[in-house]
Parts: C-alpha cells; structure tokens; sequence
C-alpha cells in the first residue's frame, strides 16, 4: 500500500505520504454505470484515495444539457453507497465559461495537501492541443486518460497514466436521453441506477 502512496519532503527534511485524489470532470447528462466503473477503476488500478465527479456548471456548451442542479443531484444519488467516490460542485454557480486549466487549477489551489489527478476520456485527450495552455496541462499536471471503444491513447510520459476500460464501455449518455424521450424507464435502469432513473422520471426538464 504505501508504494502507491505520494510522498513529499518537508522543508525540514520530514517525508510525509499525500493522498491522492482523482478529479474526473464531465457534464454526467445523466451519469451512467460507466461513469461510475471508470471511478472504481482509478481508485483500484492508479491507486488513488478518493476520486470525485466534477461536473461542469450551465456555461458549458453542450446540446441538451441539463441544469447543473439536476445533473449534481443525479452523481449525489449516484455515488450513495459507493466508498471513496463523492461529488465536487467547484465549477458550478458561476457564469464564467471554465475552461479545463481554469477548473485544474482552481481544484489545486482548494486542494493543497493532496497530489491531485485529473480524469478524462481519450476522445477528450485527443482534442487536448487545441485547449487553452495545452503545453502545460500536458508536462505539469497528473492526468489519467482512460480508453474506451475505438478509442486509444499510446504516449509515455510520467505524469500520464492510461487506465482502460472494458466494462460498460458503450454505456453513454445519450443512450439515455433517447430513451428518456420514449419514456422507457425500465430499460434505463440497465445503464444507471434506478434512485437516478426515478429521479429522471420526477426531474427531467424539456429544453
């Protein structure tokens, strides 16, 4: 166990281990069961003490996104039960569109005392150099990339690690949102768990 474990070295020479946190951000419009795999397996596979969904705020731009109350509700209901997975509401009630350095660096600067990671899709990873200050993100941030379907990612750097994914790979988000419209609820809850489904059916709004 302490292999995995981060360590620093104080200013007076004292080592002492850090946790390690994993940051996966996302809009979870709805989550699903992959969402969740892809947590458990960071904390299995990387190591990791805890990981929190970070779902982005109203400003992101995505088609049909629902209100970022609904979608923290839903990852609350989500990890109820789950150890070591919780939600983080950094990037919501804001109007400023966050781009991903700005939410990087604003989880750093709330969480000192931790080695934080940063959690995203190998989709995601491949539109990385057109983000804002890409060089950076890739040479001075931990990132976990994880792979899923067509999708993969070969690059060997320390501060990347990749973490595939075979369970409930082709679980995605939209899925249930087309579902959503035919109201098959049961069918739904093949893909996420039924306290989010039941919230669906009470909660989703038409946009």
């Amino acid at each position: 166990f302490i292999a995995m474990c981060a360590f620093e070295r104080s200013e007076k020479g004292m080592v002492y281990f850090m946790k390690k946190y994993g940051f996966f951000g996302g809009s979870f419009n709805p989550p699903t069961y992959a969402h969740l795999e892809i947590a458990k397996n960071a904390l299995d596979e990387i190591g990791l003490d805890k990981v929190f969904f970070v779902p982005v705020g109203n400003s992101y731009d995505k088609p049909d996104l629902q209100d970022e109350k609904h979608r923290y509700n839903m990852l609350k209901l989500m990890c109820v039960g789950e150890k070591n997975i919780e939600v983080e509401d950094i990037e919501l009630g804001t109007k400023e569109k966050m781009q991903a350095i700005d939410a990087i660096k604003k989880i750093n600067n709330k969480y000192i005392d931790s080695k934080n990671y940063f959690i995203m899709g190998a989709d995601n990873f491949a539109k990385l150099p057109s983000w804002n200050e890409s060089e950076s993100l890739l040479n001075n941030y931990n990132l976990i990339v994880f792979t899923r379907g067509e999708y993969e990612v070969k690059i060997d750097k320390e501060n990347i690690k990749i973490l595939k994914i075979e369970k409930y790979k082709d679980y995605r988000s939209g899925v249930l949102r087309e579902l959503e419209k035919q109201k098959k609820y049961d069918e739904m809850g093949k893909y996420t768990k039924k306290e989010v489904v039941d919230y669906i059916k009470c909660n989703w709004e038409k946009i």
